[in-house]
């Protein structure tokens, strides 16, 4: 008789780094794939308020370090464990943004799972006499 297995779990198991390229290696175990790609997005959106940053830095000193490095790590661990609609952060973007630029920007109408054409078009009627 024939067991079957349940690979769920396995294919549900986060990607980890533990290297990059040969020879640099995470001192500290290794990072979720997930986490490292959200650390470097708001990383980047960070260098965009740069100045701001930089005007408070001059204000408290060292402060920098921490907004740099600390607040996309903890920031990355709050905004993984957000699941809207019960899904994948990253799945629901995908989702929203496919929605976004397909239906909502280009004003489509939809019924019953079929496009409705012609909905921003006037009707001409006869004039009664």
């Amino acid at each position: 008789m024939k067991e079957t297995f349940n690979y769920k779990q396995a294919f549900q198991h986060p990607i980890i780094l533990r290297k990059i390229y040969k020879k640099v290696e995470m001192p500290f175990g290794g990072v979720r794939l997930s986490r490292f790609v959200t650390m470097l997005s708001l990383f980047a959106l960070l260098l965009l308020f740069r100045n701001v940053i930089s005007a408070l830095n001059g204000i408290i000193p060292g402060l920098s370090l921490v907004i740099y490095i600390l607040i996309p790590f903890y920031f990355s661990g709050l905004l993984l464990q957000v699941n809207p609609d019960g899904k994948n952060l990253f799945f629901f973007l995908r989702d929203y943004a496919t929605y976004f630029f397909t239906i909502k920007l280009r004003r489509k109408k939809y019924s019953n799972d079929a496009e409705v054409l012609y909905m921003n078009q006037t009707m001409r009627t006869r004039e009664r006499k």
